[in-house]
């Protein structure tokens, strides 16, 4: 199962959204968002999900 990450850096951002629905749609794909927009993040656990991840995408 490829494992795609989806790192967000702005509000509401409509092309990301649509991207990673359409993804999620995709057999055997496993799609996960960090939103670094909201509250404190956690740096480290989001270094471990880039490094699990077969692909990252930062919007």
């Amino acid at each position: 199962m490829q494992k795609i990450l989806h790192v967000l850096t702005r509000e509401n951002d409509p092309l990301a959204k649509q991207i990673m629905a359409q993804e999620r749609a995709l057999p055997n794909c496993e799609v996960e968002s960090v939103d670094l927009t909201t509250g404190r993040p956690d740096y480290a656990d989001l270094l471990q999900k880039i490094f699990a991840a077969e692909s990252v995408a930062v919007w």
